[in-house]
C-alpha cells in the first residue's frame, strides 16, 4: 500500500529573502538568455548553453553585474540548461509568461547589465 504525505517547507525571514533574491536572479537570467537566443535566431545564427555559460562567467566578473555572484553558479547554469534543453516546449507559448528584463539587454554581447528588481 502506498501512502501519500504532504510536507510544507517554511522559510524563516532570511531564507525567504534569499529564495526571493535567487528567484529574481534566475528570472533575469532566463529572460535575458531567451532574448539573446531570439536575437541570434533573427540573425540566422545560433547560441547554445556552453556559450551562454561562458558569457555568464564573464558577466559575473563585471562590476555592473555583481548581483549575479550572489547566486550559486549551479543555480544560474541550471536555468540556462533548462532553457536550452527544450523544457520550454513542455509549456505551449500561450501559457508561458514572459517578464520584461529589469535592465537594458544587449542580446549580442553577454547577459546585459544591471541589478534585477
Amino acid at each position: 500500500m502506498l501512502a501519500g504525505r504532504k510536507y510544507r517547507l517554511e522559510f524563516d525571514f532570511g531564507q525567504r529573502l534569499f529564495a526571493e533574491r535567487l528567484g529574481g536572479i534566475c528570472r533575469s537570467v532566463w529572460n535575458t538568455g531567451l532574448e539573446q537566443r531570439r536575437a541570434y535566431r533573427r540573425r540566422g545564427a545560433f547560441i547554445g548553453y556552453a556559450e551562454q555559460c561562458r558569457q555568464l562567467a564573464e558577466a559575473k566578473t563585471d562590476p555592473d553585474c555583481a548581483w549575479l555572484a550572489e547566486a550559486p553558479a549551479q543555480v544560474i547554469q541550471q536555468t540556462l540548461k533548462d532553457q536550452g534543453a527544450g523544457k520550454t516546449e513542455l509549456h505551449p507559448p500561450e501559457l508561458r509568461q514572459e517578464h520584461p528584463p529589469p535592465f537594458a539587454v544587449d542580446p549580442l554581447d553577454g547577459l546585459g547589465g544591471g541589478e534585477p528588481k
